[in-house]
């Protein structure tokens, strides 16, 4: 007995030390990361168009407001497709109503199969196309557009959210200077509260809703250290499919996003006929990852802190759960599809490297904190450790969670006052007094809201073992206009 508790205290001692050696380690590059002077470049944006594309399925709150600020980015070379995904609300009354669809085009080059596309309108004052079609999901309706989509580079953005006018430039920048870049997407800030002048954010106040404010916390950890340490590592496997930037060539090589409806040679061979998962942007990025070291080509997914996109976020519990749970789900499905990558060194260090790192540290984690938490709890109770060591170690662990959400803000101000990327009120810990509550909420999360998550992953893998497969979209409140 006491031989088969000493092995299971080591495993788990093993992987602990792993994951926060590694996590160590991607804090600390990344900290060296931002540390670093970014060089100002003259780049000819010329001959780099992008189409942008809206998917909004029951968008009716916040689809005018997107649609304005995405008319007015600075990017010279821009069609924006809204595509209505059988909404059952006044999506399409609300678009029709607020710009003039002068031309209806009836055909046009079906790459990507989809579900059935019911008219396509042009409105060629405001550059913007809507597609209006039958309900077949958001990958499905991203799979539409790129069928239409005349220009060079597609950009994914949700109906919700909010660009800020340079992110364009910045995220576009990447693929102008290095052939290999396949996908670049940037920084994802909430959107909740904040209020929107024109074009400009022009104030973004300390959310008091609890569940917004450890989101706050979550994305902060999460960009600016794990996806930039990552992207830089050349790991990242995840990109935020509310702001995401792609060659419209390499999607139509690997037959576009995963869709039931999609019956794309290179899908089927991949992945298979009539799969689909909850978490289509995990998915393309892996798959083009796969096609491109399949083909011998190199490439190169590139996260950047700089480019901002607001997007709102669940403000109650019961609906952040159910996108905690679809977002893990999706996880699992991806590594499930692509697990032929797994562990090969035919894919380099995708293969021996980022697969690994997502299944074991990402994808298994809710269970292994489970099982550790038990089995600690019952070897403490029983007497076989001590409780004080127990106490000590979960100290540790908050006083360096402290430590790296106190560097990051700070990076963040600093960087925000030198290279001017916005003004002070759009900052979330604008005083420091905001700043002291986000790290009183961050510590609190520990104890809260880490549980709250673990659960939600574990419903996510039970999903996976039933098949389950639900959207579960939430109710959206929009972007806060000013009056002035």
């Amino acid at each position: 007995m006491n031989y088969v508790v000493s092995v299971i205290e080591n495993l788990i001692i093993l992987y602990f030390a792993v994951y926060f050696l590694f996590d160590l380690f991607l804090f600390f590059y990344a900290l060296s990361i931002h540390r670093k002077k970014n060089s100002k470049k003259e780049i000819d944006y010329s001959g780099h168009s992008i189409s942008i594309i809206v998917p909004a399925y029951n968008e009716e709150v916040s689809i005018i407001s997107c649609v304005q600020m995405l008319s007015e980015v600075d990017y010279e070379d821009v069609e924006i497709i809204v595509v209505n995904d059988g909404s059952s609300d006044r999506t399409l009354e609300k678009l029709l109503e607020a710009y003039p669809f002068e031309i209806k085009v009836e055909n046009y080059e079906c790459n990507i199969s989809t579900a059935k596309v019911l008219s396509i309108r042009r409105s060629n004052a405001h550059n913007i196309v809507l597609l209006d079609k039958e309900n077949g999901g958001k990958a499905d309706s991203i799979n539409a557009a790129i069928n239409y989509a005349s220009k060079r580079y597609i950009c994914t953005i949700d109906a919700d959210s909010i660009l800020d006018v340079r992110a364009l430039k910045m995220v576009v920048a990447p693929m102008i200077e290095d052939p290999r870049v396949f996908v670049s997407g940037g920084f994802l800030a909430t959107s909740n509260d904040i209020i929107l002048e024109g074009k400009e954010v022009v104030h973004s106040p300390m959310p008091s809703n609890a569940w917004i404010l450890w989101q706050i916390v979550e994305y902060l950890k999460s960009f600016m250290i794990s996806r930039l340490a990552l992207s830089r590592l050349n790991m990242l496997l995840v990109m935020s499919g509310a702001f995401s930037l792609f060659k419209k060539e390499d999607l139509l090589k690997v037959g576009g996003f995963l869709s039931e409806h999609n019956d794309h040679p290179c899908v089927v061979k991949m992945v298979g006929h009539k799969r689909k998962t909850v978490c289509e942007d995990m998915e393309i990025i892996v798959r083009l990852w796969r096609f491109h070291l399949e083909n011998r080509l190199s490439g190169k997914a590139v996260f950047l802190p700089n480019p901002v996109c607001w997007t709102e976020v669940p403000d109650k519990g019961k609906n952040l759960y159910k996108q905690r749970v679809r977002w893990h789900q999706g996880l699992g499905e991806t590594l499930r599809i692509h697990k032929i990558m797994m562990f090969e060194p035919f894919y380099k260090t995708i293969g021996l490297a980022a697969m690994p790192y997502y299944f074991f540290f990402e994808f298994l984690a809710p269970l292994v904190k489970v099982f550790s938490l038990l089995f600690l709890t019952i070897l403490s109770l029983v007497g076989f450790i001590n409780a004080s060591w127990m106490l000590l170690l979960l100290l540790s662990s908050l006083l360096i969670t402290t430590l790296i959400l106190s560097v990051i803000t700070v990076i963040l101000e600093i960087k925000n006052t030198k290279e001017r990327l916005g003004n002070r009120s759009t900052l979330r810990y604008a005083t420091f007094w905001d700043w002291l509550k986000l790290l009183g909420f961050s510590i609190l999360g520990s104890f809260t809201y880490e549980f709250f998550k673990v659960f939600a992953q574990l419903k996510g893998m039970v999903n996976i073992a039933l098949h389950k497969h639900e959207w579960n979209k939430f109710e959206r409140k929009g972007i806060h206009l000013s009056t002035k």
